[in-house]
């Protein structure tokens, strides 16, 4: 090694951390270009210019695909941390969205769209298990949430990216540049060391030191190592039923169903809903001033926006306190939208509006990125010790593919049986629930190492 370079370590020791974050950055770009997929490319669909036709049926079917993948996405997700680690499984979960991307470039009937759409949704949800996972366990205590939020932003760049590339190039070129972003996630997480808490928990002591030094240039490994055998050590089990039972323990079971609630306020948000039918919703609501095919792109634009922010102040306040500032944006943002629709009902003209409909969608991306689509997963990576996080995060995003599911048909139900601003007020009235649970129950566990909230959650 040059001095220079030494010099280098030394002054950036966490450095590698960020590039894992960049890794699972890109991955989850990809994740959300395939969900951003569904804007353009779906509504070809629908006015016959897709590359072979399909039925308004087969269309449906294409966007539900998508989330019944989720199901067992988090089984598999879950059962491969456990016994091949964070690293490994996303590596395999990246090829299998690759070959997701792939599907859709050589597709030339609607049952390959079906099958590329299923693999994508389970993709986006092993991810989900797998990531904060390895995330969590290879930052320091000071950037975690930081970190967290930096690969949480692929998604929304991701997104934003499918809205803004999809009118204007075709359906295998747009899967082209899925694959090209696959594969640069594969090369990066390759070259970066298994997770310290993966090696030790297989006894791979030597493995784990050099994981922890190459992860921060400046750590005390023995105190580290100490740190990490502690936290491996005091849940390890052996058996399915010996974990099964420690996640029925008092404490565990508090945290799991807290997390369990907070994943499902968040996707019965209206976060899906809006990320599918933005530009159906803004048809619906007389949107003039700009294009409707541009409105997803505005809202993604805010999204991202608010998601980068969030790195700023996600490890400078408490986990609860980003939560309520998240949900109370929300709300309040879900209430202008019914109210614009109630003033469209009762016949105020529709260009008086334009402002209350532009304000009410962007804003509520911005607030979206700033707390409720990330907290969940940041406690996912802290609230559990080594040998059940598998199993609970398992039932956490079980719990998130299955309300994401209900989420989307319910809004279509509700479509046909109510007006469309009390679904928002209903919204609206949801998220501040959400608001008033996170305040009460949301743990603190800023800025304190996977050992020391393990300490903290015992005493409580």
């Amino acid at each position: 090694m040059t001095q220079s370079s030494g010099l280098l370590l030394s002054k950036y020791p966490l450095w590698l951390q960020w590039v894992g974050a960049f890794g699972v950055m890109l991955k989850l770009f990809a994740c959300g270009l395939s969900v951003g997929w569904a804007s353009p490319y779906l509504a070809s669909f629908t006015s016959g210019t897709a590359p072979f036709p399909a039925t308004t049926d087969e269309v449906s079917w294409m966007a539900s695909t998508y989330q019944l993948g989720r199901f067992p996405g988090a089984i598999l997700g879950a059962v491969g941390v456990q016994y091949f680690g964070g690293k490994i499984v996303i590596i395999g979960n990246a090829v299998v969205l690759l070959i997701s991307w792939i599907l859709v470039i050589v597709s030339n009937s609607v049952p390959w769209i079906y099958a590329a759409r299923f693999l994508s949704g389970l993709c986006v949800e092993a991810a989900n298990i797998c990531y904060p996972l390895y995330l969590g366990d290879i930052s320091s205590p000071s950037i975690r949430g930081t970190l967290m939020v930096l690969a949480i932003n692929g998604l929304s760049l991701g997104i934003v990216a499918g809205y803004a590339i999809g009118p204007y190039v075709s359906m295998r070129v747009f899967s082209g540049i899925g694959v090209a972003l696959i594969v640069g996630c594969i090369v990066i997480v390759t070259l970066l060391p298994q997770s310290p808490y993966y090696l030790v928990s297989n006894n791979k002591t030597k493995e784990a030191e050099n994981s922890v030094l190459s992860y921060n240039r400046k750590a005390d490994v023995q105190l580290e190592m100490d740190l990490i055998r502690k936290f491996v050590a005091r849940t390890e089990s052996i058996t399915f039923t010996d974990r099964l039972r420690e996640l029925n323990l008092p404490k565990n079971r508090k945290y799991g169903l807290i997390l369990i609630a907070l994943i499902f306020f968040m996707q019965t948000s209206g976060m899906n809903v809006l990320i599918t039918y933005t530009e159906s919703i803004a048809t619906r609501g007389m949107l003039s001033l700009i294009s409707p095919s541009t409105m997803p792109i505005t809202m993604g634009g805010l999204t991202i926006l608010g998601a980068w922010t969030s790195m700023y102040y996600v490890d400078k306040f408490e986990r609860k306190t980003v939560w309520v500032f998240s949900t109370a944006g929300l709300a309040l943002n879900l209430i202008a939208l019914g109210t614009h629709f109630y003033l469209l009902d009762v016949g105020v003209d529709p260009s008086y509006l334009q402002w209350l409909f532009i304000l009410s969608v962007s804003i509520y991306g911005a607030f979206s990125s700033m707390g409720m689509g990330s907290i969940p997963y940041i406690l996912l990576s802290e609230l559990f010790g080594s040998n059940i996080r598998t199993l609970a995060i398992c039932i956490c995003c079980s719990v998130g593919g299955l309300s994401g599911f209900v989420g989307i048909y319910g809004y279509q139900y509700l479509l046909e049986v109510i007006a469309e601003s009390y679904i928002y007020w209903i919204t609206g009235a949801w998220v501040f629930v959400a608001l008033i649970f996170g305040l009460v129950l949301v743990p603190n566990t800023k800025g304190k190492t996977l050992t020391e909230i393990q300490d903290v959650l015992l005493e409580n």
